[in-house]
């Protein structure tokens, strides 16, 4: 596995990338978002791509789909209280292939369906 190492003089603001929603801004660790989407990966990565703190914006997200999305780039879970939907699959995968986060390691989108099938 590859060590990813941020530059040493980098200033606190330049680890966090902000994901925008709706009118709230969301600080995401770069690391973290590295480790679970190849978009991220690349774009950090790359040594021709501007590293400054883009803006993503996940307003087309519903509420209780960027909670899932939010509290799966940090634990690579599903929280055991949310009631998963039809709905919330269809937005999800949406964002999924979008953010490309489908090369993951638990997949969302697998973790989302077996525990949509649990419930019912």
């Amino acid at each position: 596995m590859k060590r990813i190492y941020l530059n040493e003089k980098e200033n606190e603001n330049e680890k966090d990338f902000i994901i925008e929603r709706k009118e709230k801004q969301y600080k995401f660790p770069k690391l973290i978002l590295i480790m679970r989407s190849e978009l991220y990966r690349g774009m950090f990565l790359s040594v021709t791509e501007d590293k400054s703190n883009k803006v993503t914006d996940y307003s087309e997200l519903s509420n209780k789909s960027f909670q899932i999305f939010e509290y799966w780039i940090y634990s690579n879970q599903i929280k055991e209280e949310i009631q998963i939907t039809q709905e919330i699959i269809n937005e999800i995968e949406i964002g999924i292939d979008y953010f490309q986060l489908n090369q993951t390691n638990p997949n969302l989108f697998d973790l989302l369906i077996n525990k949509f099938n649990n419930q019912n």
